[in-house]
């Protein structure tokens, strides 16, 4: 994309950035920052699709395309960085310097006074207009032998704009008076659990030393400038977000493990815990000696809790339906028993559990009773297996349910091949399952792959229509 206007003389009618934008506004003389009337504003509205109107927008988005990436180019090259809601294009930030210096490339010479008072033409070369992008000042050609890009980085495309009505200047030799949000961000930025990666870190300061050895183009020079509140607090959510899995360091690492599959390893280790205390029917706790809160809090969900999750009421209420048809008396009442389970299920879903429980007398209720309804279960059991009839080994002479045997005049099929009705038909297809073809027509109808069943394309059963997924060759 280069500048359009390389050939056009200025005129007096024209506006400054006429010509250095390469303004398509052919039909006045002002370009399409100077041509704008709306008042200025922090953000303006952008349409995105899925989204509608959003306040992301820049003022100079609607700009013709050449206006527009004139602009993109100098809010890149101001030095100090402008955030878009500071600017007030096209008199924020002022470019009357660099339209200065990009004037003296299109007329070709520069006006030089000397100590006399008498003033000098000096030539001026650089690279071709026709080849320089809206918002830059064309390379000498040194930088056009090194192949040296013409971006936002280059120095002479960078000027230093003048300072905001809310900027103080700062003395030297004197800091700044921080702020009571500035101290709240630095005491949040220090309590940060998380080192920064030494790459950025070095990639920060060799950044911050070619801001700082940039020449200034205008008398004081500023060598250092310090980060907004918007990028601190930018900076601090990229920590954050890189806290929850880790430093950078970590996750490169070959035993990395992410937080979410450590979360689900920890609860499939508890419910197989819990399964192993179920089936092996342990009741009593573990020593709980040496372990903190949370590991005492795990054991004794495992122990407690899972069982009487184990025990859901209606399971209680069809075992005393079994146990009143079986007649069996030696046990109690069930319901008692039932009644008991409901009240462990109610605290079980709402009160948490406490760090003493053996020490409630309800506590010590409910353990007896999983005690009990274990042990209930595993005599059942063994009722059952003894009231339950021995199943007879099935042989060929022992098979009641076999039907009688079948006339020989039945039992004669003909597997002549259903296309060619010459051959003897030995191919099957899945998965219908139908052997109506030979060989040499299922060649002709359902072809495979070398050395495969999978047919080639979408092939049908002749005699079902059904889709082939598979042919076989059945030997008799």
């Amino acid at each position: 994309m280069g500048t359009l206007t390389a050939d056009c003389p200025r005129l007096d009618s024209h506006c400054p950035h006429k010509l250095a934008t390469s303004c398509r506004l052919t039909s006045t003389p002002n370009c399409c920052a100077c041509a704008d009337e709306r008042p200025h504003s922090q953000t303006y509205r952008v349409y995105i699709d899925g989204v509608g109107f959003v306040q992301r927008g820049t003022r100079w988005q609607s700009y013709c395309w050449f206006c527009k990436e004139f602009w993109n180019n100098r809010i890149a090259s101001t030095y100090p960085a402008l955030e878009t809601s500071q600017t007030q294009v096209p008199q924020i930030p002022n470019q009357a310097e660099f339209l200065e210096r990009w004037l003296e490339f299109h007329q070709g010479y520069r006006t030089v006074k000397r100590a006399d008072g008498t003033e000098e033409r000096r030539t001026v070369i650089g690279e071709p207009l026709k080849e320089v992008s809206p918002g830059f000042l064309p390379r000498t050609l040194h930088q056009l032998r090194v192949r040296r890009p013409n971006d936002h980085t280059r120095p002479e495309n960078r000027f230093r704009r003048a300072r905001l009505p809310g900027e103080d200047e700062v003395p030297q030799g004197q800091e700044p008076q921080q702020s009571l949000e500035d101290a709240l961000d630095r005491l949040l930025a220090e309590g940060s659990d998380d080192e920064s990666d030494p790459r950025d870190a070095g990639r920060a300061s060799q950044d911050s030393t070619a801001e700082a050895s940039m020449p200034a183009r205008t008398g004081a020079t500023d060598l250092s400038r310090a980060p907004t509140r918007s990028e601190r607090r930018l900076q601090r959510a990229r920590e954050r977000f890189q806290r929850v899995f880790g430093s950078r360091e970590e996750v490169q690492q070959d035993d990395y493990q992410s937080p979410i599959s450590s979360m689900f390893n920890r609860a499939t280790d508890r419910y197989r815990r819990a399964e192993e205390r179920r089936a092996s029917g342990t009741t009593s706790a573990p020593s709980l000696d040496g372990l903190n809160e949370r590991e005492r809090q795990v054991i004794e969900q495992d122990i407690l809790w899972g069982v009487m999750q184990d025990s859901p009421e209606n399971y209680v209420q069809g075992l005393s339906e079994r146990l009143s048809q079986e007649e069996i008396s030696p046990y109690p009442d069930l319901l008692t028993l039932s009644t008991t389970y409901r009240i462990a299920s109610t605290l079980s879903t709402s009160a948490p559990p406490s760090d003493d429980r053996r020490s409630h007398p309800l506590a010590d209720y409910i353990y007896d009773a999983a005690a009990y309804n274990s042990s209930l279960r595993s005599e059942l059991s063994l009722l059952r297996r003894r009231n339950m009839p021995p199943v007879p080994t099935a042989t060929l002479d022992s098979q009641p349910n076999r039907p009688d045997a079948i006339p020989e005049e039945e039992m004669t099929k003909k597997v002549q091949c259903q296309v060619c009705y010459s051959q003897i038909a030995d191919i099957a297809v899945l998965p219908c399952g139908h052997m109506v073809m030979c060989e040499w027509c299922a060649d002709v109808v359902i072809p495979v792959k070398d050395g495969q069943h999978i047919p080639i394309g979408p092939r049908k059963c002749p005699m079902c229509r059904k889709q082939v997924k598979q042919r076989f060759k059945i030997h008799f």
